[in-house]
């Protein structure tokens, strides 16, 4: 049975369609990659998952779970415990300015998860040692780098223990010498089994990390398919050919 399974999900802004009925589902351990041009409804589908938006149609279900049905999402407090299970990482790294980077890490597994003050810093301090930055807990940041803040907020969401993890386009804030060190975390997790959907435009890491690529164009999804299949100079698709060869060289 799959983790994640999305159906029909549609989504206005106003009159604008921006999603309409997009289908997807995740197995444990997988990752998949979803790439397409700006304003085809990436983000806005990963964050309906997850009810950082509301999907206006469809159905959503987590680990046997019921998020939404026929657009109409569970009460917050019924689903909280389901969401709890989903990490995110967003475009902007979204830490708190005022708070040290351990501070960022262990806020939310005190005070959401009632961990121990103890536990929560030696889990933050191995999570920090993981994404190399174990001689930066003590740093605000204001004194990162975009790739060591982008690092830090994975960690963050990482000390929640998720079962799966959400990034939205985690690079694109970034310069393109710091994207290689925030990718090399993500093919870390990749490598521990992490079950990832990423909305992303570094196509090589896409064909490289992904298990499955997914392109959407127009707020639908165009095809689902192995990185090898998407990926080909022999793909079917005019649309997704076109799309790839503005990354080429």
């Amino acid at each position: 049975m799959p983790i994640l399974k999305a159906e029909n999900i549609t989504k206005k802004f106003g009159k604008l369609n921006v999603l309409n009925g997009i289908n997807l589902s995740l197995q444990k351990g997988e990752v998949v990659a979803v790439i397409g041009p700006s304003g085809s409804g990436k983000s806005t589908f990963l964050r309906c998952l997850n009810k950082l938006e509301r999907a206006d149609g469809g159905n959503i279900m987590f680990d046997g779970e019921i998020i939404a049905q026929n657009g109409i999402y569970r009460k917050d407090k019924e689903i909280r415990p389901i969401l709890k299970k989903m990490g995110m990482v967003f475009q902007q790294f979204n830490l708190f300015p005022h708070k040290s980077v351990l501070q960022n890490i262990t806020e939310a597994p005190i005070c959401v998860n009632g961990m121990s003050r103890e536990s929560a810093i030696a889990e933050a301090r191995r999570l920090l040692s993981n994404v190399g930055l174990a001689d930066k807990e003590k740093s605000y940041p204001c004194e990162l780098s975009g790739g060591q803040q982008q690092r830090v907020a994975i960690a963050r969401a990482l000390a929640m223990h998720p079962d799966i993890m959400f990034f939205d386009e985690p690079t694109s804030a970034l310069d393109p010498e710091l994207t290689g060190e925030v990718l090399k975390v993500i093919k870390s997790l990749a490598a521990q089994n992490m079950t990832m959907l990423i909305v992303t435009h570094e196509m090589s890491f896409a064909r490289e990390v992904a298990n499955r690529v997914v392109f959407m164009d127009g707020g639908v999804v165009l095809a689902d398919d192995v990185p090898e299949k998407i990926f080909s100079p022999e793909n079917d698709s005019e649309r997704i050919r076109a799309f790839l060869n503005k990354f080429e060289g």
